[in-house]
């Protein structure tokens, strides 16, 4: 499997004013990997970072970072204050084949970093 699906719980923003660095920490639940949960760190199209997703093997929480459109990043704000009984949903797709049992359980015996591939946002406008 390298595709990651999960429903976004919380967003936060976050600024560094050391490294100037504005993004949206998307706190998600995994829907395809059971009791995972992933902290994805969203950033605009001019931020240097390493667009990845880190797989522990010790603990069932992935963390990742995710460059996006500028346009797409400034509208995050309002596509997210819309109020539905829906929540939002991303899916990522990594250069990595993961070992996933068909009950959602995740078999690594280390570290994984995954290249972040492809990316699908998917938020309810009703």
């Amino acid at each position: 499997m390298n595709k990651l699906e999960m429903l976004v719980q919380t967003v936060d923003a976050h600024y560094d004013s050391f490294t100037e660095t504005f993004c949206y920490h998307f706190s998600c639940s995994l829907l395809n990997i059971y009791k995972g949960r992933c902290d994805l760190f969203v950033t605009n199209e001019n931020t240097i970072i390493r667009e990845e997703i880190i797989i522990k093997h010790d603990r069932a929480r992935m963390e990742g970072n995710l460059k996006v459109k500028n346009n797409f990043f400034k509208s995050l704000p309002i596509q997210l204050s819309n109020k539905s009984d829906k929540p939002a949903k991303i899916e990522i797709t990594i250069d990595n084949n993961l070992n996933v049992s068909p009950e959602g359980i995740l078999f690594i015996d280390k570290e994984v970093r995954a290249k972040i591939l492809n990316y699908k946002f998917f938020v309810s406008i009703f």
